[in-house]
């Protein structure tokens, strides 16, 4: 093998990287877009966007030729509807929106709370768990569930298509659609989907996350400009392939990722349900996550930088400015409750608040109060699932939001444990399942 070109496929950017065998980066490029806010609990993205930004990224990257395989790591959920032709019938709705309360309050009905759990691993959240976001699409925009041939799946689908033809979707991705059996790491569960009334029909393959989804037909390959015919690997969603990257493979090790979302996981040799706590399938058969989840978590600091600290460089934000008010061991006054998109974990309405607020409060006081709340929210899972698994003592920090101002202070809130920053495993991991798939 010569090289990989990895792209991982993000909220707010799209990365494209060439990788040789040993995982050393040879080339980078990233292409940034905004997903559509358009009300309070609607955000979208059209996918030709991310097509678009894929191609502008490879058009700037050097050592193409070069490239023997292509693989992915995608945002998740990110549910699109597509034709026959995989052209896609409206924008992605990605996992910040919250418009499908009904529908989910519908599926937990139909199905039950105990079934979700036992077979899917996870509640029906709105948007966090996308068969909402179908059952909207089918309540409110019926002529487009009604299309022949129409397929629902997510971003990862829609770029598999576009590149080798073929409707499919890996575990991890499937795992948050509230369809598809993670705890048996089986296939798309008819327990689930029959009393929703969801056709099968309408749903892509499952392929694992190490395999060949085809090779790279020849209309993506000229306009990529990349090698006609090579291998695609269908890779793994983002937060999977990072545990991929940093070595969270085995039962008890632990990863925290913070970036648009801020999310704590733990690695299992055998799944563990819970509401206080999604589930998903690991790339690797026999292994799960559990995750705990802060919807808006890299999202809540960008979102306070923007309304509060508008005379601040985003360098100076982040660089300067929140060192200097995480201070180590310091505790907020003021709260912070943080579900500025809602609540990862349960169907229930939630929104972000400031609490224990005095005249004295200052801006200091609140941005420190915002990270003490995301940060909080995270540990309450530590003690359950020490009840259940053997924790690793080291937990590996990773992300675009791994700062050292930031490991620092989860480091004095969490003193039991060790904070190992790793920086950026996406990419390595998803690299690492494609050389996996060509063995």
């Amino acid at each position: 093998m010569d090289s990989i070109l990895a792209i991982d496929v993000g909220t707010q950017s799209l990365r494209a990287c060439v990788i040789d065998s040993e995982l050393s980066l040879l080339d980078r490029q990233q292409v940034h877009y905004t997903p559509q806010v358009i009300s309070r609990d609607k955000v979208e993205i059209d996918a030709e966007i991310l097509w678009e930004a894929l191609v502008r990224a490879c058009s700037k990257l050097k050592l193409k030729n070069r490239v023997s395989i292509v693989t992915f790591s995608t945002l998740c959920p990110s549910l699109i509807p597509m034709d026959a032709d995989g052209r896609p019938l409206r924008p992605i709705i990605l996992h910040l929106d919250r418009r499908s309360y009904e529908q989910a309050q519908w599926a937990l009905k139909k199905v039950g709370e105990e079934k979700f759990l036992n077979i899917a691993g996870n509640l029906p959240i709105p948007g966090g768990i996308s068969a909402t976001s179908l059952l909207w699409i089918r309540d409110c925009e019926p002529e487009i569930y009604a299309k022949q041939n129409v397929c629902f799946g997510h971003a990862v689908t829609f770029f598999m298509k576009r590149l080798t033809g073929r409707f499919l979707i890996d575990p991890s991705n499937a795992s948050f659609t509230g369809l598809y059996d993670t705890v048996g790491y089986g296939d798309w569960d008819e327990r689930l989907y029959g009393p929703l009334e969801i056709d099968r029909d309408k749903l892509p393959d499952v392929l694992m996350s190490t395999a060949i989804a085809g090779e790279l037909i020849n209309k993506a390959a000229m306009t990529l400009g990349l090698p006609k015919n090579i291998p695609v690997n269908i890779g793994a969603n983002d937060t999977t392939c990072a545990t991929v990257g940093a070595g969270v493979t085995e039962g008890g090790d632990i990863m925290n990722t913070s970036g648009t979302v801020e999310i704590l996981v733990l690695c299992l040799d055998k799944p563990i349900f819970s509401k206080n706590h999604l589930l998903r399938t690991h790339a690797y058969p026999g292994r799960w996550l559990a995750m705990r989840t802060v919807g808006a978590g890299g999202a809540s600091l960008e979102w306070f930088r923007t309304n509060f600290c508008q005379e601040l460089t985003k360098e100076v934000f982040y660089n300067e400015y929140l060192k200097e008010v995480l201070t180590p061991n310091k505790v907020p006054e003021s709260r912070f409750y943080p579900y500025l998109s809602g609540d990862r974990h349960r169907i229930k309405r939630k929104s972000g608040a400031f609490t224990r607020m005095t005249l004295n409060t200052n801006r200091d006081d609140l941005l420190l109060a915002l990270a003490h709340g995301i940060i909080a929210f995270q540990m309450e899972s530590i003690s359950e699932w020490n009840k259940h698994v053997q924790l690793s003592n080291e937990i590996f920090h990773v992300g675009g939001g791994a700062s050292d101002a930031y490991t620092g202070y989860k480091q004095s809130m969490l003193k039991e444990y060790r904070f190992v920053q790793l920086g950026e495993t996406t990419l390595p991991g998803a690299a690492k399942l494609a050389l996996e798939a060509m063995k």
